[in-house]
């Protein structure tokens, strides 16, 4: 696996670049984060989008979002969660992008891997961020909505690089 900031200096670099770009050519998105659960384990997470527009409605723009998550393993002694494998989710839904900065992302997704955190399909991932040009910040939640037991969800939060 690549140094940690080996991997954020690459993303940095990216994120400024993709910043010069017009904001219509900017359909994809690598982000980075950390997941914490109730207990204190903590994870990273990866995501990458693909952001095609779908339309403008007023002052926002309204796309699709074609997603990966990855997910890291905890090696956690200290308590009851099976979390130690990695977990691979693959969704599709709509993001919401306001003119003034507002990011509302709702998919629906499925997994590969299995943790009591994220323990079957249909996972449902839902966001709530701040866009400034190709900077994205963000809360995530990934969650099967007690689907499927048990149903503990992984919250993250994120920073991603638009190009």
């Amino acid at each position: 696996m690549a140094h940690p900031r080996s991997l954020a200096a690459a993303i940095l670099a990216i994120g400024l670049s993709a910043a010069t770009l017009p904001a219509q050519a900017q359909q994809f998105e690598i982000a980075g984060g950390v997941a914490k659960k109730h207990e204190g384990e903590t994870t990273e997470v990866f995501s990458a989008h693909w952001l095609p527009e779908l339309r403008r409605i007023g002052n926002a723009t309204l796309r699709a979002d074609i997603a990966y998550y990855r997910v890291q393993g905890r090696d956690v002694d200290d308590t009851d969660w099976e979390l130690e494998e990695d977990v691979d989710v693959f969704g599709a839904g709509a993001r919401y992008e306001h003119d003034n900065g507002l990011v509302l992302g709702f998919a629906i997704a499925a997994q590969h891997g299995y943790t009591d955190a994220l323990s079957g399909d249909p996972q449902f991932i839902s966001q709530v961020g701040w866009r400034w040009r190709a900077l994205t910040l963000s809360v995530r939640h990934i969650s099967n909505a007690g689907y499927e037991s048990p149903n503990q969800g992984e919250s993250m939060v994120m920073a991603g690089f638009r190009f």
